[in-house]
């Protein structure tokens, strides 16, 4: 219902309560429809509906009322508010608190989980007297070039290298077997013995093989790698034939098959193993395919085995933790979940890991699922209260959602979303710009009903996989592939029987390989030509990552002409040497710095935020 007031004698037909319309004092509104804007359209865009349909003037059932700002809420300085259907738009927020322009406060304002970004001094800080030019930020900000990529933040980082495996593995938890599925043809190539019993985790690691879980209930758990393709398989017994299976009816013993690249035991009986992990060491000569972390999930620990022999590099006890599923997420820090809500920070950077839980915001527990994305942002899955949530390292920031009924396994596909499986038949889709279930698409089609779907994944041509349990016809298991554009159903391959899986089953958390090293450099003219810049230090904020580092090297010349005939002098790395470092320099000219990001290994790169050149430049005479 349009506002009518009399104001200056005239009706004032105010459909959005601006105080802006047709016959208003304050003059017309050039969107009637929203609060937020009246006399400056061409400056403020209209919201994204989509993204967050609780904005100002986006459309609704009158009379309603929702909150607003959920996107930023709790970020920085950023509040929610709630917010009234107004002539079937929603209204102002009220009570809420949004991004507002970056102040030199200690505090982040535009609520990016930045602070002080573009408007800290050279040395990092609200310091006035800190002279100089800045690095990393507006109007000179890093660029994607060269080996050099940039996280949502605008940090420098490592770019990397795309890697696809073609195979989809499935444990079949019943009968101790591993079928490996051609994704691309949806038939079952190889079926494979796991080597124990009770066989329910998967990870593939850096060169496309198979790492599975056996959990051994009443036993000694094991763990045992698969060659992803017939070509790296070894012919051990060197009679020029790798012996191998052919097929889902052809499961060799374990010590017979030539595909099977190690078996070894994990822990000690009833340790119970329930979640697995890749990390990125590919060791010096980059042969391997990364180490192993396996959580005991009876024994409380998480033990480190080398992705060559099988050995147990490191084992790190958690009292009253019990591990469950595990990632690791892009810079090399190890993320387990247990059923009782916990989550657990692992930093593998020391010789003895750095523990962290932290409390995960559900009202109920029973948490089953865990996935990482590219920004190292976490999804985990409340079975038993049919619930999401996500955090945000990086801003430390917990949000949560809604579920269709019983999430069972997360993963993520590569590129911009998330998917988890339900227990009733369904795979579903979830953003995290802004967090939310995109659709939810069914597993069963004219020819099979699957039952008890608990594994999900997204393989190479963006396909998403749903693995059930059974079907109606019985306890044989299946692979369900689904067209996420079309919603069809496209294959139904069977597998063994009660497959009770979940984890990487096709190794999309390790798609992204890492370039080794890329530089970037950047020239500070100081005070200018022709006056004598007295330089005084170089700042660095960033982390090196769980494998990496950041070497810093400066040059001097007269002018910018003359740099590239200069010496390179290093000034220091992180993280041997931290920042600041005193600049040696003669007064005047110009200089060159130079960032140079290495990695050891395929996760865990460095993140340069900004860099910082401080100096000092002569007052009149």
């Amino acid at each position: 219902m349009a506002l009518t007031c009399c104001d200056g004698g005239g009706d004032c037909v105010d459909t959005d309560r601006d105080g802006y319309g047709p016959g208003c004092m304050l003059g017309e509104d050039c969107d009637p429809d929203n609060a937020d804007r009246n006399v400056d359209c061409a400056s403020i865009p209209p919201p994204d509906c989509a993204a967050e349909p609780t904005s100002t003037g986006c459309p609704c059932l009158a009379g309603s009322r929702a909150s607003c700002l959920d996107a930023v809420a709790g970020i920085g300085m950023c509040v929610a508010g709630q917010t009234v259907c107004v002539n079937d738009h929603w209204g102002s927020c009220l009570g809420g608190v949004g991004p507002l322009s970056e102040q030199c406060n200690g505090t982040d304002e535009d609520c990016d989980g930045l602070v002080d970004e573009g408007v800290v001094s050279p040395c990092g800080g609200c310091t006035p007297g800190c002279l100089g030019g800045v690095w990393g930020e507006e109007p000179e900000p890093f660029v994607a070039e060269g080996g050099i990529a940039l996280t949502r933040f605008g940090e420098a980082t490592l770019a990397t290298v795309e890697k696809t495996f073609g195979a989809l593995w499935v444990a079949n938890s019943a009968e101790g077997t591993v079928s490996r599925i051609d994704v691309d043809a949806a038939v079952e190539t190889a079926r494979y013995p796991s080597g124990g019993t009770e066989p329910s985790r998967v990870a593939v690691d850096h060169l496309g093989d198979a790492w599975v879980l056996n959990r051994e209930f009443e036993g000694v758990p094991s763990a045992t790698r698969i060659f992803g393709e017939r070509d790296r398989c070894v012919d051990r017994d060197g009679d020029g034939v790798v012996r191998t299976s052919s097929g889902p009816a052809d499961v060799l013993a374990i010590d017979e098959d030539e595909c099977v690249a190690l078996h070894v035991e994990v822990g000690e009986s009833g340790a119970v193993a329930r979640a697995i992990a890749i990390d990125g060491d590919t060791g010096l000569d980059g042969i391997a395919g990364g180490d192993a972390w396996i959580g005991l999930h009876d024994a409380e620990a998480v033990v480190e085995i080398d992705g060559l022999t099988g050995a147990v590099l490191r084992r790190v006890e958690i009292p009253g933790f019990h591990p469950y599923a595990a990632t690791f997420d892009p810079w090399g820090i190890l993320w387990m979940i247990e059923r009782d809500g916990i989550l657990v920070r692992i930093d593998p950077r020391p010789a003895e890991p750095t523990v962290e839980r932290i409390e995960v915001p559900l009202p109920c527990y029973l948490l089953y699922g865990l996935a990482a994305d590219r920004d190292g942002r976490l999804l985990m899955t409340g079975f038993s209260c049919d619930r999401l949530a996500t955090y945000d390292p990086a801003l430390d920031l917990w949000q949560t959602r809604t579920s269709p009924a019983s999430p069972r396994a997360a993963t993520f596909d590569g590129v911009d979303r998330m998917w988890i499986a339900h227990t009733g038949s369904m795979v579903s889709s979830v953003g995290l710009d802004p967090f939310r279930v995109l659709e939810t698409l069914s597993v069963i089609d004219e020819t099979t009903n699957p039952i008890e779907t608990i594994g999900v994944a997204v393989d190479a041509f963006g396909q998403v996989w749903g693995v059930s349990s059974r079907t109606d016809e019985g306890d044989i298991g299946v692979a369900t592939r689904v067209d996420p554009e079309t919603g069809q159903v496209t294959a139904q391959v069977p597998v063994g029987h009660a497959p009770h899986v979940q984890g990487d089953l096709v190794g999309n958390r390790v798609r992204y390989g890492l370039v080794p090293e890329a530089s970037a450099t950047h020239v500070f003219a100081g005070c200018g030509p022709d006056v004598e810049t007295e330089w005084v230090n170089v700042h660095l904020a960033g982390t090196p990552g769980a494998n990496g580092r950041v070497l810093v090297d400066v040059r001097h010349a007269v002018t910018e002409a003359g740099l590239a005939a200069a010496a390179w002098t290093r000034l220091g790395e992180i993280p041997d040497a931290p920042s600041p470092w005193a600049l040696t320099l003669p007064v005047g000219g110009v200089i060159e710095v130079r960032l140079t990001l290495e990695v050891d290994g395929q996760i865990g790169a460095p993140r340069v935020r900004r860099v910082g050149v401080e100096w000092r430049c002569p007052g009149p005479d």
